[in-house]
């Protein structure tokens, strides 16, 4: 009896101090996350980091909200918020009192933060925010101006016509698009906004639109990110549906400006030649490269989270729906396919591949598979 005693006591008192949640400041929460953790660590103890708000974008999607904190009221940044559980609708503002509950993180050894965590307000300041309605051209005039990551104090209702459209995510009912500026063929991004009283419809090219947020800086971006957006007038702009293989949607896609997303629906057809991001069944997506030769692939086009009720595997041909986009990220240029869905796909070769007996060799730069003397390519298709 007193072993099973001394056994509970010792399990409760471990239980506690697992419990035990410790209280830092900010500078204690910096010091402690980027002292004691490596590049992208998370801590294993909970701790709750107090500070008032000095930057925040105002806005919470999905009940959560990004903020800095610091020791005292102003403009200094020194721990991050990043993605945290607001217990209430309201947004928080520059001056508001927190705490936050959870686990420290050091993303990418220069930043230390706290991600998911729980927000308890200890004080709300009053704050008149001034709704400032502008153009694109406006918009993006106050943007550049802007340090990077800089936010705007106020809220800008920002009017202008789609340009194009990054994708569109029913689940959320949100859109990501682009407005381009008239004058200078600037263009600015309503990032992941939140469309209003939309019944189902989505912005499409050439629709007028509202964008309601505080304007950020982001990677010389000029963008409201996890606004609101409102469809003042639908254009009824139908785009051209164009067909091209792989190399001749590379060939296309180079030609856009860095990061340019097409207004026109491309069907591309050609062969899944590896996988960038696994099948979800969850979300029903899954990103792959593509190529027109399954034996010379050349990792230059990206289906990028393609919609799909089923796992495309490598070897497959496909023709994938969606908007051709230039992705330039470090210097690094991908042609990708966004927004998409799978149009059709065939089938696999006749489970050749996983038979000890098939064998693969190349010919003339195309694969072929050979069973009991007969010629196959890569779809199944017999060769005479």
């Amino acid at each position: 009896m007193k072993k099973i005693f001394l056994f509970c006591a010792v399990f409760m008192t471990a239980m506690s101090m697992n419990a035990a949640i410790t209280n830092m400041t900010c500078a204690e929460a910096k010091a402690a996350t980027l002292d004691n953790l490596q590049a992208d660590e998370v801590g294993t103890d909970s701790v709750a980091v107090t500070g008032y708000v000095t930057n925040t974008n105002g806005q919470i999607s999905r009940g959560q909200q990004t903020f800095w904190l610091d020791d005292v009221k102003g403009t200094t940044q020194t721990f991050q918020a990043y993605w945290c559980n607001m217990p209430e609708d309201t947004p928080l503002n520059v001056g508001d009192k927190v705490t936050i509950k959870g686990f420290l993180t050091n993303y990418k050894g220069t930043t230390a933060e706290m991600k998911n965590g729980d927000v308890v307000i200890l004080e709300r300041v009053a704050v008149q925010i001034d709704t400032i309605e502008v153009s694109v051209c406006e918009a993006i005039a106050e943007g550049e101006a802007l340090n990077d990551k800089e936010i705007t104090p106020d809220v800008f209702a920002v009017e202008g016509v789609v340009s194009s459209v990054d994708g569109t995510y029913e689940q959320y009912n949100q859109a990501t698009f682009w407005m381009t500026c008239e004058n200078n063929n600037k263009k600015f991004e309503a990032y992941y906004v939140t469309m209003q009283e939309n019944d189902g419809y989505f912005p499409q090219i050439g629709d007028t639109v509202s964008v309601l947020g505080k304007i950020t800086k982001y990677n010389d971006i000029i963008e409201i990110s996890n606004g609101k957006a409102w469809i003042l007038a639908k254009s009824g702009y139908v785009p051209d549906t164009i067909r091209m293989n792989v190399a001749e949607a590379v060939a296309e896609g180079k030609q856009f400006e860095d990061n340019e997303t097409s207004n026109d629906i491309y069907v591309v057809t050609g062969y899944c030649d590896s996988i960038a991001y696994a099948f979800s069944e969850a979300n029903g997506n899954m990103s792959f490269y593509m190529c027109d030769d399954i034996a010379a692939p050349a990792y230059e086009f990206e289906a990028y989270r393609v919609k799909t009720n089923v796992e495309i595997t490598v070897g497959q041909q496909v023709s994938v729906v969606g908007h051709l986009k230039k992705y330039v990220k470090d210097e690094v240029v991908t042609i990708e396919i966004v927004d998409g869905y799978i149009e059709g796909q065939a089938t696999a070769v006749e489970n050749l591949r996983g038979e000890t007996t098939a064998q693969k060799f190349i010919e003339n730069g195309h694969l072929y598979i050979v069973k009991d003397g007969v010629r196959y390519n890569v779809l199944g298709a017999k060769i005479k």
